[in-house]
């Protein structure tokens, strides 16, 4: 039983070296050509890609903390607050708003700090 919960809670690990050997060897097949510093602004590229996607993350998972959030306020309301409490819902709205505002607050911040604009573009072109 021992050996089971170790290696389950060794799995995290074994999934962050395959994430990054994989990583590697992405970046090996297409190092073929270039100069440090074409590599290096890759590096970069593909950095401003993670975050992005995280940040759209976090987006998706404050409309799903909302959604929650909604139907606990009507369990509650069904229940006339007996079995569950309106703070539950409550609380669940409340970072899912945190985590919808994300975006925003990040591209104000990135605009205050003189890093640029953040645009994000789905495949058909349109921004966002």
């Amino acid at each position: 039983m021992k050996k089971i919960l170790n290696k389950v809670r060794d799995s995290q690990y074994a999934a962050a070296a395959a994430l990054t050997v994989f990583a590697i060897s992405a970046m090996d097949a297409n190092a073929a050509t270039g100069t440090v510093g074409d590599q290096a602004s890759k590096v970069g590229t593909q950095i401003g890609q993670i975050g992005k996607a995280t940040v759209a993350g976090m987006f998706l998972i404050g409309i799903i903390a909302i959604g929650a959030g909604l139907s606990k306020l009507k369990q509650a309301a069904e229940t006339q607050g007996q079995q569950v409490k309106y703070s539950e819902g409550m609380w669940r709205i409340g970072i899912g708003a945190a985590l919808v505002a994300i975006p925003t607050f990040s591209g104000m911040l990135s605009e205050s700090l003189g890093l640029g604009s953040v645009t994000m573009t789905d495949r058909g072109g349109q921004t966002f």
